[in-house]
């Protein structure tokens, strides 16, 4: 690394004298050198690293004399540690000529501006001459308490706006209110109706169920689609309870397929009660559990295959009472008639 400068400055000299014996048909140089003054001008007196200054060469000279910086991109054989950016067009006067660099560095301490080739031209002599060297400090904008490279600092941390908070705040407290107030619509729409639909001890079952029916169609606005699952959870329970009670079915134990199973196998339940309470089920069970949307048509007709249903039943299991308990009274002994009484009577 030591010997960088000295090569520069070989590779330097070398092309000075190249330049000296290249001169053209301008023969040899002459014996007395024209007089030209060079002064080397920079804009800053010290400068930071990668900072861009300016280099100023200025050459006052005869009248009848000419010269010629070097090209900008000569490179760091003529300009060194210096990386010339661009260059101004020359000035050219009378007496003075000038031209101006724009460069910058990134050397450490000092650097040094050096003595650069200049080519005059007085007649049909050539010869090269050189500006005065220069050396500008180079500060350091690494603070002078700095001992070290610091490592990469944690990012900064800002507050948060309490608006932000009070925002979030204000949107779960209102999701909160509206799941609130569907479930207790839900539930309070719900226990109304259960507790309306059950039997009191001077209702049958047959009264209870079609009591419960009655009021489900006149409790439940069904063109409000929250409405539709509890109306068909309640209807499905009035049926079922009134089974359970009346034919002592597990009703509730058992899916709808084995209670209409169950029922078929009863020969007191007529077959088309059975086809009737399993639609209503049936029905029933998809708005449930399979999110089905029942029309109104549908909600008419589960009303009417209900009740239907339920005086079937009702009907058949009466007319079954009936019959019994004619038979019953056939097939019980008679009173003793008048002869009998009599005969006694003689007896004693």
């Amino acid at each position: 690394m030591n010997d960088l400068p000295s090569l520069r400055h070989v590779v330097r000299t070398f092309l000075i004298l190249t330049i000296v014996g290249g001169m053209g048909t301008g023969g040899m140089v002459g014996h007395a050198q024209p007089a030209v003054q060079f002064e080397t001008r920079v804009s800053h007196d010290s400068v930071a690293i990668g900072e861009r200054f300016m280099v100023t060469l200025v050459a006052t000279h005869e009248p009848e004399t000419e010269v010629s910086f070097p090209a900008p991109d000569a490179g760091s054989a003529l300009f060194g540690d210096l990386e010339v950016l661009r260059r101004t067009d020359v000035s050219r006067g009378e007496r003075v000529d000038s031209t101006t660099y724009t460069v910058t560095t990134f050397v450490l301490d000092s650097v040094r501006v050096p003595a650069l080739p200049v080519q005059v031209i007085a007649g049909r002599d050539t010869t090269i001459r050189t500006a005065p060297a220069r050396t500008v400090p180079v500060v350091s904008v690494v603070g002078p308490d700095a001992k070290a490279i610091h490592g990469v600092a944690p990012p900064a941390s800002f507050p948060r706006p309490w608006w932000t908070w009070a925002l979030l705040g204000l949107v779960v407290a209102g999701l909160i209110a509206g799941l609130t107030y569907l479930w207790w619509r839900r539930r309070g729409k719900g226990k109304t109706v259960s507790m309306r639909g059950r039997s009191t001890d001077d209702q049958t079952p047959y009264e209870a169920a079609t009591t419960w029916i009655r009021q489900l169609e006149e409790s439940y606005d069904l063109s409000d689609p929250d409405a539709v699952k509890p109306f068909y959870v309640e209807l499905s329970n009035a049926l079922r309870v009134y089974l359970a009670q009346e034919l002592g079915v597990a009703s509730f134990e058992r899916t709808t397929r084995e209670v209409v199973e169950v029922l078929r196998q009863r020969p007191d339940v007529p077959s088309k009660a059975v086809t009737r309470v399993q639609a209503v089920l049936q029905l029933a069970d998809l708005a449930k559990f399979a999110g089905i949307r029942p029309t109104d048509d549908d909600h008419e007709k589960a009303l009417r295959e209900a009740r239907a249903a339920l005086d079937a039943i009702e009907a058949a299991l009466r007319s079954g009472r009936s019959g019994k308990a004619a038979r019953d009274d056939e097939a019980s002994p008679h009173s003793p008639g008048p002869d009998v009484v009599d005969g006694v009577a003689s007896a004693a």
